[in-house]
């Protein structure tokens, strides 16, 4: 048994030759497939990628412009990165919950 061996390899890095040399090897190597990863059909692949694709049109999200205060701005940049998503998910949070939503009517 060959042990595997993990590398992450960057955009616009060049690979060793050792490591051309197992991309070559492995591409020889036969598929095995077993019960942790089956051998699927093209029906059963497509009925996949067709839940991916509902999936993902379910999970979108939209682009809404709203206005807000400097100081609402600056608290929440002042977060750091993702704080975009951390707005989004307290507007969601106080969307569903009715004392917050009465309070802000």
């Amino acid at each position: 048994m060959e042990r595997i061996v993990r590398t992450t390899i960057y955009p616009g890095q060049k690979l060793t030759k050792a490591q051309v040399k197992r991309i070559r090897k492995a591409a020889t190597m036969p598929i095995t497939f077993d019960e942790d990863s089956p051998e699927y059909t093209y029906e059963e692949l497509e009925e996949m990628r067709l839940a991916a694709i509902k999936k993902r049109a379910e999970q979108r999200k939209e682009v809404v412009a709203i206005r807000l205060s400097p100081d609402t701005i600056k608290k929440a940049k002042s977060l750091g990165k993702g704080y975009t998503s951390f707005l989004s998910r307290l507007i969601e949070n106080a969307i569903n919950d009715k004392d917050i939503v009465s309070r802000s009517l």
